[in-house]
């Protein structure tokens, strides 16, 4: 058991039973973002999964327009598992996504990638569609 930071000049060998932590995220895990977050964190985590819903008559339902994520750190790459038909991610200051249009048409089991550029800004890095 290890409790503080561990330096070798060599590998190190082990077997893991819990999550895995690098530089603060914790990996081998799937994040949920929380329902109606349009710049949910990220800080915590390499892969997220939405959690976006249609509205009903008497409920508006919580659709997801993502716009940035808070948390970010220079060279974090994040990959977002599609949950849902209900979450979108709009182009601008903080999100670049490829030739500047807006990811409108994701579906349920489809995934995007992103990396992080300075803290702040977002670059898509691909889409992958598996409907």
């Amino acid at each position: 058991t290890v409790d503080g930071h561990i330096t070798a000049s060599g590998n190190i060998s082990g077997s893991v039973t819990s999550d895995l932590q690098h530089g603060g995220a914790t990996i081998h895990h799937i994040h949920e973002f929380v329902a109606g977050d349009d710049t949910p964190d990220v800080s915590g985590g390499t892969l997220f999964k939405t959690n976006g819903s249609a509205g009903t008559i008497g409920n508006p339902g919580l659709p997801h327009v993502i716009t940035t994520f808070d948390g970010g750190t220079a060279g974090q790459i994040i990959h977002v598992l599609i949950d849902d038909a209900f979450t979108d991610f709009t182009n601008g200051t903080n999100l670049k996504l490829f030739r500047g249009i807006n990811a409108t048409s994701l579906t349920t089991n489809d995934i995007i990638s992103f990396v992080c550029e300075d803290g702040t800004v977002w670059r898509e890095m691909n889409r992958q569609d598996n409907s």
